[in-house]
């Protein structure tokens, strides 16, 4: 009797082990899924400024917010996670990577116009809306990455892009290698490592990647 209930009893807890995973997989899903708050104050004051060079992948120019929406949001991922994070120092919306700079506009396109033509979309002036918090896990045999972002309704984001390949096209008869839809206005707030430019560029699908709502208070 004895040998024969040692199999049931393996089978039981591994059944209830299951049980456990499922229930914790579902709870951190519907965790993700709650709405995230900010204030609407936070959506205005960004400012435009040029990055060092880093890398190709690294952003050339960016748009800064006010440093309370990040720190807000990454409070609330973190809140919900239940593990270890870490945040973008700075946190910033890549408007035109280093690669795309070197591959296209160098040499035709100061950073300095580009900068004035950031300006002149508007993004400094615009109060930029939040269309969701998302989300992105990619998994490989070395290790699973993991990452959250703030995707925007930004017309001034796209205006911009668009309008930097029409600047281009007139100092160098044609965009060379340079896509306007390559980036979506992105912000990153908090992932499983500190690699964040290897997640650029980043093409956002709201209907993939999109898993909370964003709440703006008054």
């Amino acid at each position: 009797m004895a040998r024969l209930n040692r199999p049931i009893k393996i089978l039981i807890a591994l059944v209830a082990l299951a049980i456990f995973g499922f229930l914790f997989v579902r709870s951190a899903r519907d965790s993700r899924a709650n709405p995230y708050t900010l204030e609407r104050s936070q959506l205005q004051g960004w400012t435009v400024a040029l990055e060092p060079a880093a890398g190709p992948s690294s952003p050339l120019l960016v748009l800064t917010p006010p440093p309370e929406l990040l720190s807000g949001l990454f409070n609330q991922v973190f809140a919900r996670a239940m593990e270890s994070l870490s945040t973008p120092a700075p946190g910033a919306i890549p408007l035109l990577l280093e690669g795309e700079f070197d591959r296209a506009f160098a040499g035709h396109v100061t950073p300095e116009a580009l900068v004035a033509a950031a300006r002149t979309a508007g993004l400094e002036s615009a109060s930029l809306e939040p269309r969701c918090m998302a989300y992105r896990r990619v998994s490989n045999p070395d290790r699973t990455r993991q990452l959250y972002f703030l995707l925007f309704d930004a017309p001034p984001f796209q205006r911009f892009r668009e309008q930097i390949a029409t600047l281009l096209d007139a100092a160098a008869g044609g965009h060379l290698d340079y896509d306007p839809a390559a980036l979506s206005p992105v912000l990153f707030v908090a992932a499983t490592d500190t690699e964040f430019n290897r997640w650029l560029p980043m093409k956002a699908n709201p209907a993939v990647d999109c898993v909370a709502p964003i709440s703006a208070g008054p």
